[in-house]
């Protein structure tokens, strides 16, 4: 049973921290990976850079519905992960759900999990565009995530292998010597399930890094073996790469409904935000609150912050002249 009571809560603690703090405030709600013992987990709340955050973890229509309720008006923001569609989440829930006093928008927990692991390797192991990697499934709900992550790091890496654990004919002689061997980062992509063993890392001939990328990735075994041998071996935290979806998201939605569009200004066409204006129009910084004219419209999406005439110079400086006395009002 959903206590609401304690959802009421959180988000009038949120909202009372993001207004004090001058921050702006949003929350996720995230599908369980596996199947859910309860109906809702709810995480600790953080702050970063101007933003106020929290997360919770749904199991159930219920739930999502409960979350809806007690957070929307509160928060700026309410961002759902696509993972949820099927039996929780479905298009005549979102147009539900669309019409709230909060933003309601999606985003995808997985990819937040991956770009966790990309910028920690990349943060971690300098030479990891060179280094040899192997990500390491184990069939079921693992494999998803797996292959996406294989698909992202395959732009940084150049020597990646994928070996699931459960795929036919896994075992064949030699097969998973060749692919360890060698290896400088084992990551572990199967969500809650173990998959990374002590004969694999032993198999690399290296000390390799060892990054669980799926929680619960390493053996016991293994991971007495890395700790033995003094190897790095590191569970993915994804509270930066969360950070930073987030801001990417409000921005995004910032830049749409603020800063993109187009008007005049003293009967001059303007266009801001990547809209594409007609040949001569003038390029504003933002279409609701100008302070900078940038340049003018070739037509096809290209600036030329050099006029090519002087009807283009004369309506630059008119636009200008107007938004500099915006900035400065």
């Amino acid at each position: 049973m959903i206590d609401q009571d304690a959802l009421a809560k959180l988000a009038r603690n949120m909202e009372q921290h993001a207004f004090r703090r001058g921050f702006v405030s949003a929350f996720t709600l995230a599908a369980y990976p596996i199947e859910p013992h309860d109906e809702l987990t709810l995480h600790i709340t953080r702050e970063c850079d101007g933003l106020v955050f929290g997360n919770a973890e749904v199991g159930s229509t219920e739930a999502m519905k409960a979350c809806i309720e007690a957070l929307d008006g509160h928060l700026d923001y309410v961002i759902y992960d696509t993972g949820l569609f099927g039996d929780i989440l479905h298009p005549d829930s979102i147009r539900e759900w669309s019409n709230r006093k909060s933003v309601l928008l999606p985003y995808s927990d997985m990819g937040v999990w991956v770009a966790s692991v990309r910028h920690l390797l990349l943060t971690l192991c300098p030479d990891f565009l060179l280094a040899k990697t192997v990500v390491v499934a184990k069939g079921g709900q693992g494999e998803p995530f797996a292959s996406r992550l294989a698909i992202d790091l395959a732009w940084f890496c150049q020597d990646l292998w994928i070996y699931n654990v459960d795929e036919e004919g896994a075992d064949q002689p030699g097969q998973r010597d060749a692919i360890f061997k060698g290896a400088d980062i084992i990551i572990g992509a199967s969500i809650y399930r173990q998959a990374i063993t002590a004969d694999d890392i032993e198999r690399t001939g290296r000390k390799p890094i060892i990054i669980d990328a799926g929680i619960g990735t390493i053996t016991p075994k293994a991971a007495e073996y890395a700790r033995s041998h003094g190897l790095v071996m590191v569970r993915i935290d994804n509270r930066a790469a969360m950070a930073g979806t987030l801001f990417t998201i409000i921005q995004s939605h910032d830049l749409v409904t603020r800063v993109m569009g187009k008007g005049e200004i003293d009967g001059i066409p303007v266009v801001a935000g990547g809209v594409v204006g007609a040949p001569g129009t003038v390029i504003v910084d933002s279409i609701n609150n100008p302070v900078q004219a940038i340049g003018i419209a070739d037509g096809s999406g290209k600036v030329l912050y050099d006029p090519a005439g002087d009807e283009e110079r004369r309506k630059l400086e008119i636009v200008k002249k107007e938004v500099e006395r915006n900035a400065g009002d």
